[in-house]
Formats: C-alpha cells, sequence, structure tokens
C-alpha cells in the first residue's frame, strides 16, 4: 500500500509538504479553497488526508472527503509521473471508499488532462462518478 492515513495529531508533522503540494494544485486554477481549509477539514475529522510513501519517501497526498454515500476527491498532488502509481492509488482510494460503506468516488476538475484520465479510471464524464 502506498497511502498512508495522517491522523488529525500527526498533521503539523506533515503538514509543510502537503501545503506546497495544495498551493501547487492551487495555482492550476483551484482557487475555490485555500491551504488553511484543508487543514482545517482534516482537523476535525471532515476530511482525511493520505500520503503516498514509496521507500520511505512521500511522493504525494490525497485529501478525501466522506460526503453521504459518496467518496469526494478534493485534492491530489504527486512529485512522480508514474501511471503504474496513480493506478495503484486509485485503487487504494478505491478501497478506502468500499470500506467506508461509500458506493461512489467523485472530483471534479477545470484542468483538461483530468477529463482522459476520469475516462481512462471509469467515470462518467457529465459528473465524473465512478459507482463502485
Amino acid at each position: 500500500m502506498i497511502l498512508h492515513y495522517i491522523p488529525k495529531q500527526d498533521l503539523r508533522q506533515h503538514w509543510n509538504y502537503v501545503k506546497h503540494g495544495l498551493e501547487l494544485v492551487r495555482a492550476k486554477g483551484h482557487t475555490e479553497w485555500i491551504v488553511e481549509d484543508v487543514y482545517c477539514d482534516c482537523y476535525e475529522n471532515r476530511s482525511m488526508l493520505f500520503i503516498g510513501i514509496i521507500d520511505k519517501q512521500p511522493v504525494g497526498f490525497v485529501v478525501l472527503q466522506p460526503i453521504g454515500n459518496t467518496l469526494h476527491v478534493w485534492a491530489t498532488w504527486s512529485t512522480l509521473n508514474d501511471k503504474t502509481l496513480f493506478h495503484q492509488a486509485w485503487q487504494e482510494i478505491q478501497v478506502i471508499a468500499k470500506q467506508g460503506g461509500k458506493s461512489k468516488v467523485t472530483f471534479s476538475s477545470q484542468r483538461k488532462g483530468w477529463e482522459r484520465n476520469a475516462r481512462e479510471l471509469g467515470f462518467k464524464p457529465q459528473t465524473w462518478e465512478f459507482i463502485l
């Protein structure tokens, strides 16, 4: 498993790394939130932070929000451009959703590249939903 859950008591230990990645994500057009929103939601257990670790080194993260029967992918970032790891992380996100009793995974993005990735992963183009 490459995704490791970060409980709220460990957020500060990892926050500089996550904050840097979130700032890069925001710079690509996600201005509807600020990085402090993510910290607050994770600290208050409204969202979950998972850090991708390979060979004991962080390689990215995903922030997930459980909303009703849906697991929403709020933000992702990685230092790697590796399709195999991307698909492994996606498989792990599906497992997390199923373990939480969720029947859908959603995300939203204005970036054109995610349209291709979403279709490849099985999302529906109107709402970008993946039915588990």
